[in-house]
């Protein structure tokens, strides 16, 4: 029961922060099914599995966001695994032109994540 309310705060809090966050034309959404998703000493991450038909899933395919970049780290990281665990997929947005900010992200196959929430 615990695990179940700290899953539907952290759904909560990812999607409330990011109905917040300012407009910009370099931020795109897309559709993730979460395949791996990863904790590192400077970043967290998610690896999207290819979705037929979505924008954006064959070329980059990592989502990532700073362990220190913003208060909704946390939320964010259970709502990845949460998605996982449970095979569900995410809309997730991304600064389409922001890699160099995260450790570790690629030009060719990573981007910055702003947000997520369960679809």
């Amino acid at each position: 029961m615990i695990k179940r309310i700290a899953g539907l705060a952290a759904l909560t809090l990812a999607t409330g922060l990011a109905t917040n966050l300012p407009a910009d034309a370099s931020n795109r959404t897309r559709v993730c099914k979460p395949a791996t998703v990863g904790v590192f000493s400077n970043r967290i991450h998610v690896r999207c599995e290819a979705i037929g038909g979505q924008a954006y899933t064959e070329d980059i395919r990592y989502y990532a966001m700073k362990l220190d970049d913003s208060p909704q780290v946390q939320a964010t990281l259970q709502l990845l695994l949460m998605a996982k665990a449970h095979n569900r997929q995410l809309s997730i947005s991304f600064d389409e032109s922001d890699y160099k900010s995260v450790p570790g992200c690629q030009g060719s196959n990573c981007r910055r994540l702003r947000w997520a929430s369960m679809r």
